[in-house]
């Protein structure tokens, strides 16, 4: 796995410094970036998430409330049968 930072502590991508990189580097930093801002743009930004993390909780707690208002099942005892 490529290093992060150099060892003056300056941000890496891939193991190289900006000043070393290719046109080929460029262009996958880019595509790299880009693909990064489209997911960040199709979850709507931090707000959003937390939001959909809020809607998320709710709804784990709507469905606990729903199943502990369930009559519970009988138990059934298996034969040798069944297995």
């Amino acid at each position: 796995m490529p290093r992060r930072y150099g060892p003056d502590g300056t941000a890496l991508w891939n193991g190289k410094a900006p000043e070393e990189f290719s046109e080929a580097d460029v262009y996958r930093f880019m595509a790299e970036t880009e693909e990064v801002l489209q997911k960040r743009e199709l979850l709507g930004g931090e707000s959003d998430a937390r939001s959909i993390a809020q809607r998320l909780a709710e709804g784990r707690t709507q469905a606990a409330r729903d199943n502990a208002a369930r009559p519970a099942k009988a138990a059934v005892k298996e034969s040798g049968h069944d297995r």
